[in-house]
């Protein structure tokens, strides 16, 4: 009775090996696949790195151009080598850990991103707290109520945000609550203070996309025949039907689109960060766009890719806890190979 305990267990640490295992490969795919688009695709687009570190030709003059030993800079940075020799370069350092320096400002790249990295993983996690449980609010409110008022504004309001551009809503949160108002301030990430208005506005746009996603899952989940009879029949409350069966069956496409959402806080938070004045990767990620600042962006690509691979993992995780299907399927799969 006591030999199949082992064997069980060691079959499920095989399992969870070669899980995890299949997971790390994935993760190095996606990484050396979005490390190197990126690269080639850089090195095609128009622009000069060079110009761009000591100024463009409007502000040098052609003249003055002339006058510069460009293969001498373009040597000093390290873009006179060859284009397989710099990316064979720049994946060795990907290995190490060393994202290489910038070639405007010569910091290290890893330093770039630590500076800016804090600001917008609070500004993301600050706005999912309250963008989650605001999206199931609103959903519970557009299926549940009795009152039909009540569930056409919560179905309306979600809808209604989700279309309006958000650089508008930005600049329409700064003119009430900073410049008429005066109680939060309109720029700046320093202090709690500063974070509250660029939190409001994404944390709305989250709340309005899950609340979108949940609407037509409850819907349907209550449309079904375990919610619609089944469960009517057995003397459950609506309520009690949609907390305890309808909400967990409606959250797998939540699950995907909080992964989205995720990705998107992380790399494309670039409008609220420029309406107000904050400091953050997608700031970051334009301001090296433009100055062609390529190891930089090499980085954020890197940076936002391990962000997604994260988020997925996350989110895959989130699905064999809700689904039991997906656990017993993994259960029986560790059962038939102890057997085998």
């Amino acid at each position: 009775m006591s030999e199949p305990v082992p064997s069980t267990r060691a079959g499920a640490a095989r399992d969870l090996a070669r899980v995890v295992g299949a997971k790390l490969a994935h993760a190095v795919a996606v990484v050396f696949t979005a490390y190197s688009a990126s690269f080639f695709l850089l090195f095609v687009l128009p622009g000069d790195a060079v110009l761009a570190r000591v100024g463009t030709t409007d502000t040098i003059g052609s003249a003055d151009v002339a006058d510069l030993d460009l293969d001498l800079l373009r040597d000093e940075i390290g873009l006179s080598d060859s284009l397989w020799t710099q990316y064979l370069s720049g994946l060795a350092g990907l290995v190490r850990g060393d994202l290489g320096h910038s070639l405007i400002t010569e910091q290290p790249v890893t330093t770039l991103l630590g500076e800016v990295l804090p600001n917008t993983i609070t500004l993301a996690l600050a706005s999912l707290a309250l963008s989650v449980p605001l999206g199931f609010l609103l959903a519970v409110l557009a299926v549940n109520p009795r009152a039909r008022a009540v569930r056409s504004l919560a179905s309306l309001v979600p809808s209604a945000y989700v279309s309006l551009p958000v650089f508008w809503v930005g600049i329409l949160f700064i003119y009430f609550f900073s410049l008429t108002l005066g109680w939060f301030p309109s720029n700046g990430s320093q202090g709690f203070a500063s974070l509250v208005l660029p939190t409001a506005v994404l944390a709305l746009l989250g709340a309005a996309q899950f609340a979108q996603v949940l609407i037509s899952g409850l819907r349907a989940e209550l449309g079904a025949t375990y919610a619609a009879v089944t469960a009517p029949a057995k003397g459950a409350g609506r309520l009690h039907t949609l907390y305890r069966h309808c909400l967990r069956n409606a959250s797998f496409p939540f699950l995907a689109v909080f992964g989205l959402r995720v990705g998107q806080l992380l790399g494309g938070t670039v409008v609220v960060e420029v309406v107000f004045s904050r400091v953050g990767l997608g700031r970051l990620m334009v301001d090296s766009v433009k100055a062609v600042d390529l190891t930089v962006v090499l980085g954020l690509v890197v940076v936002l890719a391990v962000a997604y691979v994260a988020v997925n993992a996350l989110v895959d995780i989130g699905y064999v806890l809700l689904d039991p299907r997906l656990r017993r399927r993994a259960a029986s799969a560790v059962a038939s190979e102890v057997r085998a």
